[in-house]
């Protein structure tokens, strides 16, 4: 069989998170051959916006070519920004919220989020410093539904508080140059709405959209099968 060739992954997570929930797939992926970067954004710092964490993914991207970016959820307000950069080869947008350029996420409403989020943000503590704490049972509903109860709990364990910042900052215009995109949409999201937000990352960044099975989560759900779909985009 001819062996895979190696692709570099930047590998983004989303809210309340951090580089650890792509640690499954990433031992998917180097097992097949393959380099992995995983960024920490700056989702717990309320003071933190779209320069920061643009700042973050150029460092990613550094002295490196023909980098797959991957974006879960929240990155992909700031993802598509970075494909002005001539390292990154392609896009993938996982469960990912896309803004419009020229407004906020925030001016679109509930529209981009899942019933079940919107309703766990409405019931979330929010701290003395603006960022939102998910209570652990409607963290684990909303992102982990899928998992057993144990790898749930083990997730959720390492949450923290995230600051909504980027959603409430205007998007600039995109990066005249543009990748190859694609939307990867979750038929049991129960976190973002993945058909309004594909349908925008159609309308603005020209993305094929692939759905599959599971919830907001297939990193922890099923890192062997996700691992081998990015191979696939890729």
């Amino acid at each position: 069989m001819e062996a895979e060739k190696s692709t570099t992954f930047v590998l983004v997570h989303g809210a309340w998170h951090g580089p650890w929930c792509w640690e499954r797939v990433s031992e998917h992926l180097i097992a097949r051959g393959h380099e992995v970067i995983c960024p920490s954004l700056p989702c717990d710092n309320a003071e933190a916006g779209q320069d920061e964490y643009l700042a973050v993914l150029e460092a990613a991207l550094r002295g490196r070519s023909d980098v797959v970016l991957v974006a879960h959820s929240m990155s992909g307000m700031v993802a598509p920004l970075a494909t002005g950069n001539p390292a990154v080869s392609s896009l993938i947008l996982l469960a990912a919220l896309v803004r419009k350029p020229g407004s906020a996420l925030t001016d679109d409403g509930a529209a981009p989020l899942a019933e079940p989020l919107q309703k766990a943000v409405a019931r979330a503590v929010v701290d003395e410093s603006g960022r939102v704490v998910l209570d652990p049972a409607d963290a684990t509903d909303v992102l982990y539904h899928d998992c057993t109860p144990a790898d749930a709990a083990d997730a959720v364990r390492q949450l923290r508080p995230s600051a909504n910042t980027v959603g409430a900052q205007t998007c600039p215009a995109l990066p005249e140059r543009r990748v190859p995109t694609t939307y990867v949409s979750c038929r049991a999201d129960r976190a973002v709405n993945c058909d309004w937000n594909a349908a925008r990352a159609r309308e603005l960044l020209a993305a094929e959209v692939r759905e599959i099975d599971g919830g907001h989560s297939p990193f922890w759900s099923a890192p062997e099968e996700f691992a081998a779909l990015l191979v696939e985009l890729a």
